[in-house]
């Protein structure tokens, strides 16, 4: 191999392993990445042939792709796609198009920069969809490649510049050293086989560099790499059971869940966000009943999701919810929950209001969640005395072997409190836990 033919080989196979990272990260559908790779194929065989296109062709098409940008964001809102994947879409679409013009036009050095610099932002890119062990791979793939096809890159362009000059000789031309450095030089064999050797290095120096300030700097959502270690999901406590005596462990995490930004007539001061309700005591902890295990499925209109109703829309507050990785299906909302914005396959709720949809552990993802969060003025409910609906039941049920003590500490907190309706009871027994 001939060093512009290893030249040309590295420069693709970075510019294939950003394309590939953007696929496995959701930002770049199958059908489209096989259309790029025929591209790629394509601009590797009429490489340095008169199909490949001028450099005034190139940049007129690269001109008119700016409008196709904004073409292809009203065209995706049209067939449905979630709000909030309109613009990493398109920007996808956008940067593997202007990546495929340049691989099929005749390429300066400030061409081949440009790719280089396109294959950047498909890596980065995928690094604010996804943070996985399968991205951190391709990741170390990229780097490598780039690392070879900046070498590579430098050493072809400052072999343009350097001038031939003569020289001394410390050895015979006709001695067998000279001849075989001379062949190494015309060939390029000498830096084709080093410089792989050269970027495993500058790769292994760059971890090694690297690791330390990764484990020592603060940082946020690391739980993405403690999948089965000490991360989110063993402080967060959402499963379908939870014994007593956690609840201190549970607090002792700094760890941020999730980021919340509210639109609403609410004080966030006030706000709870729900998870997971739990409504059947066992004496030393609490579960999920039969009845509330058994979700309902919601059905989607283009991403949006309705769970309930309500009497009026300017009660409504709206969440947008930005939820680090956890291993958990659970979806926070404000009680109570109108609708679910957000690019899921599905929606499942519970008999308690629980929302749960499939999602890749590993992944952050954001959406929007609608609430009614009025309440009833406190002299309406102290007058409230109407019977309880038959599913309200499985809230009264007492296991055999339940401690006397709870009953006891049930009356004294009443009897604290004065509490003679049945809101004043649950509001004493709130501010008490």
């Amino acid at each position: 191999m001939n060093f512009d033919t290893y030249f040309r080989a590295a420069s693709y196979a970075m510019i294939t392993i950003a394309m590939l990272t953007l696929v496995l990260a959701g930002g770049l559908h199958i059908v489209l990445a096989t259309v790029f790779a025929a591209v790629l194929v394509l601009a590797w065989k009429i490489e340095g042939t008169k199909w490949q296109f001028s450099e005034r062709v190139g940049l007129v098409v690269v001109l008119l792709s700016i409008p196709l940008f904004f073409v292809d964001w009203h065209f995706q809102s049209t067939f449905g796609t979630p709000r909030e994947r309109l613009g990493v879409n398109a920007l996808a679409h956008l940067i593997v198009f202007l990546s495929a013009v340049k691989l099929l036009q005749v390429k300066s050095d400030r061409d081949w920069v440009f790719l280089y610099l396109i294959s950047f932002f498909e890596v980065l890119l995928a690094a604010g969809l996804s943070f996985s062990p399968l991205f951190l791979a391709t990741l170390t793939l990229y780097v490598f490649f780039g690392l070879l096809t900046i070498s590579a890159f430098e050493i072809r362009k400052a072999g343009r510049v350097i001038d031939v000059a003569e020289t001394r000789l410390l050895v015979a031309p006709d001695a067998k050293l000279f001849r075989r450095f001379a062949a190494g030089i015309r060939t390029g064999n000498s830096a084709v086989r080093r410089l792989p050797l050269l970027a495993g290095a500058l790769l292994i120096l760059i971890f090694v560099l690297a690791l330390p300030l990764f484990l020592i700097a603060p940082r946020a959502g690391s739980a993405a790499l403690s999948r089965g270690g000490p991360g989110l999901n063993n402080f967060i406590g959402f499963s379908e059971n939870v014994s007593l005596g956690e609840i201190g462990t549970l607090k002792s995490n700094n760890e941020v869940v999730m980021r919340v930004r509210i639109e609403g007539q609410r004080s966030p001061e006030k706000l709870r966000w729900r998870g997971v309700a739990l409504d059947e005591f066992t004496g030393r902890g609490w579960r999920k009943s039969g009845v509330a295990r058994d979700p309902e499925p919601k059905t989607t209109e283009r991403g949006f999701f309705q769970l309930g109703t309500t009497s009026s829309l300017h009660l409504l507050t709206t969440q947008t919810v930005f939820l680090e990785p956890i291993e958990s299906p659970v979806l926070f909302a404000l009680p109570r929950p109108i609708a679910i914005q957000g690019d899921f396959q599905f929606l499942k709720l519970d008999a308690e209001g629980s929302i749960r949809s499939r999602r890749a552990p590993l992944d952050r993802i954001k959406y929007k969640a609608l609430s009614d969060t009025s309440e009833p003025e406190p002299n309406i409910l102290r007058r409230d005395d109407g019977r309880d609906p038959q599913t309200f039941a499985r809230y009264l049920f007492l296991p055999r072997s339940i401690d006397v003590r709870i009953i006891d500490l049930a009356d004294t907190i009443v009897t604290n409190h004065r509490a003679r309706s049945r809101y004043d009871v649950a509001k004493a027994i709130e501010t008490e836990l």
